[in-house]
């Protein structure tokens, strides 16, 4: 629950900041955490933000990517 606030809140300050509408990123930053693919469906679905999906697509696969990345870095550091 504290991930997928601290996510939502924020996406919600950022976007703010830079002039975007608010509610939008937050919601995509929130796809970030969901179940992939089908989370992103479903939180969108939920929201009606259908149109939002090419967005929660790239911040899913950017996240994942990142998070597999730092990851490594880890490992190789501490185990290496």
């Amino acid at each position: 629950v504290s991930t997928v606030s601290a996510l939502v809140a924020t996406g919600f300050l950022v976007g703010k900041k830079i002039g975007m509408h608010t509610i939008d990123v937050a919601i995509v930053s929130c796809c970030q955490r969901g179940q992939g693919g089908t989370g992103d469906v479903a939180i969108l679905t939920a929201c009606n933000r259908m149109s939002l999906m090419p967005f929660a697509q790239i911040a899913t696969r950017i996240g994942g990517a990142i998070n597999v990345s730092l990851g490594l870095l880890f490992l190789s550091h501490y185990l290496a």
